[in-house]
């Protein structure tokens, strides 16, 4: 019986600066906002996790946090069943309570990792990769006018490319009119023609115009087309009209639930696993598994992360054996972090997983405040365009 018990529990929101807002379907990204989850241990040991900063999971983890004091972190799923209200059924569908409990999870196994001396790979089978391959992330920037977009957008791939040997690239599209997405394509197609391409407009199209992007996007060469439409019936008829076209998934499918739902509709070929979304490491990988099963491979999505929750994904990366694709990753635009030295390297397109125990990285206390006291600055910020609406789906 292990003698860990916490002692105290933290929940720290932290606003962490990006170098350019980025534009997505819904809005624009100003900061990345994480929840970091610090738990002490009465031997003095510190565990770190993390998952989106908002206010709902903001609430739920400051509500949840003095009832930590004195459990034992080895209890991942007595802690797991004490997040949900009693009785759901859902109890790990993408929901609020299943991704703050991921990040409690996350600090859980770092402690773990580290009163062991092992990494967190170490707790679920060991890894079968030391590296991972990451995509280089390009977007269309705030405040750049449309007319200049794609210009900029392709600025920023050359930047990307020659600095971290990127040889894939996922494209943030569903921004602008569909046309000129498909023409800013191709340019990337040009530009980078031994480069894996991939797209992601966020669930922005409608049918038809995912039908008739996607055969343009075929004829250029993409590697697969990521939620082109917002829900699996939508997605499945896609398939349907566009043969020849890999689809993959994080809004669609986004759970154990809604990946065995497609079984159903047989739209996905990709799952993109995120610890966040799919309620921590032992979530994930058992959803991975299942993927295997199902004879699909996945990939790994991304979620804005500090460098405590990119560690946590190559570590989970690292355990995959069906994980044939680049990794998404934010990590190159971070422009502060929470660690002590250096930002975890991107070499030759790849991250090294971190060796040492639990998740492997050292986060710097006094980094951790000051970027705790920029969230009391800002607040939590919206993601919406400034001075607009919410964006109803599809947007074409």
């Amino acid at each position: 019986m292990t003698g860990l018990r916490i002692d105290r529990v933290r929940v720290l929101p932290l606003t962490l600066p990006i170098a350019n807002a980025l534009r997505y379907t819904q809005g624009r990204v100003g900061a990345f906002q994480r929840i970091v989850v610090e738990l002490s241990t009465t031997d003095g040991l510190i565990g770190y996790g993390e998952c989106r900063g908002d206010l709902l999971r903001y609430t739920l983890l400051s509500d949840l946090a003095e009832s930590l004091v004195g459990t034992d972190p080895y209890q991942l799923e007595t802690l797991r069943w004490r997040m949900a209200p009693q009785g759901l059924v859902e109890l790990f569908s993408g929901t609020v309570a299943v991704q703050a409990y991921s990040a409690i999870e996350m600090a859980c196994l770092d402690l773990i990792g580290k009163s062991t001396g092992r990494p967190v790979t170490d707790l679920f089978g060991g890894r079968v990769r030391e590296e991972i391959e990451i995509a280089g992330y390009l977007y269309y920037f705030g405040g750049t006018p449309d007319g200049e977009a794609a210009d900029r957008l392709l600025a920023s791939a050359r930047d990307v490319v020659n600095r971290y040997g990127f040889t894939t690239l996922k494209y943030k599209c569903g921004v602008l009119e569909p046309e000129a997405e498909i023409r800013t394509l191709a340019r990337l197609r040009e530009e980078f023609p031994d480069c894996r391409l991939r797209l992601d407009p966020n669930g922005a199209w409608g049918v038809g115009t995912s039908v008739r992007v996607l055969a343009a996007a075929r004829e250029i060469g993409i590697e697969y087309a990521e939620d082109p439409a917002a829900n699996l019936a939508k997605i499945a008829r896609i398939r349907e009209l566009t043969p020849g076209v890999a689809l993959a998934s994080n809004q669609a499918v986004a759970s154990p639930e809604t990946m065995a739902l497609d079984q159903a509709f047989g739209a996905i070929d990709v799952p993109l696993i995120d610890l966040n979304w799919y309620g921590g490491f032992r979530a994930a990988l058992s959803a991975a598994r299942m993927a295997e099963l199902l004879g699909r491979d996945v990939g790994v999505h991304s979620s804005m992360e500090s460098a405590i929750s990119q560690s946590a994904q190559l570590q989970m990366a690292a355990c995959l054996a069906n994980l044939p694709y680049a990794s998404d990753s934010h990590y190159l635009y971070l422009q502060d972090d929470v660690l002590a030295g250096d930002p975890l390297p991107i070499t030759g397109g790849r991250m090294q997983v971190p060796t040492g125990p639990g998740l492997g990285v050292e986060v710097d206390t006094g980094q951790l405040e000051r970027l705790h006291n920029r969230w009391q600055e800002t607040g939590f910020l919206s993601w919406d365009e400034p001075g607009g609406r919410p964006v109803l789906l599809p947007r074409w």
